[in-house]
Order: C-alpha cells, then sequence, then structure tokens
C-alpha cells in the first residue's frame, strides 16, 4: 500500500528512521535500503514523504510496519543501479554526508560521547552487555568489538587485522569508560557504545595488519 507520510526521525549513523502516517499508527520502521532518492540514501526529520510499507505479522523492534520504499513527495521514486554497483559516505559531525570517491581517503574515526558507568549485563555466548550510566538512562548497549584497541575500531577502508590478547568480555559491576552515540533502537535500547575501556588491569593486546 502507498501513503503519505512525515518523517519522525532519521538515526543516520544507523541509516534507518520512521515514518508517521495516518495509516501506519504507531510508525513505519524505514531502513536505509528502502529510501528510493537520489545520492545519499537517507531521510530528514520533518520530511514529507510518499511511501510504499506492509504491515507486518509480528511486531518488530516496537513497529507494526515496514517500509518498502520512501522518496521524497512530489518527485519519482528513484532505482539504484546494480546489483553489483556500490558507493560509501563519510557522515560529518553535524549529520551532513557526503559520497567517498577514493577509498584510499582516510576517514575521521567515529567520535562518541564520553561518559562513566557500571556493567549490568553481559551475555558470554553473544558477545553483548550494558551499561547503567547517568547519562545514558535505560542503559547502553554494547558488543565486544567495542573493547578492541583504537586502531581496529579506527581502521580505515581495506583494513585487515589479525587479533589477539586482551579481552572478549566485561563483568558484570565493573566500572568502564565509554563512548557512546544514542540510536533509534538497538536490541530496545537508544544509546550504543562506540568504545568501552575497563578501569581494571587487562592483558595486552596484539594486533597485526594483515596486507595494505
Amino acid at each position: 500500500m502507498t501513503s503519505r507520510g512525515v518523517v519522525r526521525s532519521w538515526d543516520v549513523r544507523g541509516m534507518q528512521g520512521v515514518i508517521d502516517s495516518a495509516d501506519t499508527p504507531g510508525g513505519s520502521w524505514t531502513p536505509w535500503i528502502s529510501v528510493a532518492v537520489p545520492g545519499f540514501p537517507g531521510l530528514a526529520e520533518g520530511q514529507e514523504v510518499e511511501f510504499e510499507w506492509h504491515q507486518l505479522d509480528e511486531s518488530a523492534d516496537g513497529y507494526d510496519f515496514h517500509t518498502v520504499r520512501a522518496w521524497t513527495v512530489g518527485t519519482e521514486p528513484y532505482t539504484r543501479p546494480g546489483p553489483f554497483s556500490s558507493r560509501a559516505w563519510h557522515i560529518d559531525p553535524d549529520g551532513s554526508a557526503h559520497e567517498i570517491t577514493d577509498l584510499d581517503d582516510t576517514i575521521p574515526p567515529r567520535i562518541g560521547t564520553p561518559a562513566s558507568g557500571v556493567v549490568t549485563t553481559w551475555n558470554d555466548d553473544e558477545g553483548w552487555g550494558v551499561i547503567d550510566s547517568a547519562d545514558t538512562p535505560g542503559g547502553c548497549w554494547t558488543f565486544y568489538s567495542a573493547l578492541h584497541p583504537d586502531e581496529v575500531i579506527n581502521a580505515q577502508p581495506g583494513d585487515s587485522f589479525s587479533i589477539g590478547g586482551g579481552i572478549r568480555g566485561l563483568d558484570v559491576g565493573e566500572q568502564v569508560d565509554f563512548e557512546w552515540e544514542s540510536v533509534i533502537d538497538q536490541d530496545g535500547y537508544k544509546f550504543r557504545a562506540i568504545k568501552v575501556r575497563p578501569r581494571r588491569e587487562i592483558p595486552a593486546w596484539r594486533v597485526e595488519r594483515i596486507g595494505r
């Protein structure tokens, strides 16, 4: 079904958002792959769009509707070249985006908001957990890769590493320093950690660059 709506929110780093309309009460979840506009495949808060949607058999991440295709009101939906075409974009801190035409260019590292907190949950089998902090009400979701050394977290396109040593998880109750970013929904959480550093002493990391 096709409807007209307004973009409620758009997470430029998570590349997903929500469109509101009278036909989709509660909002229609919209991933970047559904955005049918030329250039950067993103939308803007308050933007008027036309969109195709379907109702889910079961709610997903709190939404009953999923956007199949969305485009700016008054335009035709854009069809991207494919299936083997690819493009890369750099997201500036203000949320603006520009295309990277040379993947040898250096991409600035993601910079989150610094905070301190306590680990309240850690799942060893799946490698994720939750950090409680006054700066991230409701908890901040994190993955084991946020424990990796800066060299790995800030890797450039084409970088590959062999990683040893270090740690693969956190201990419930331990204090950590971390950097976080806001997201629309990450497994039920509104905050996601980019980098996590336990205050306890940990084994040294062994990082070997592969190729390049």
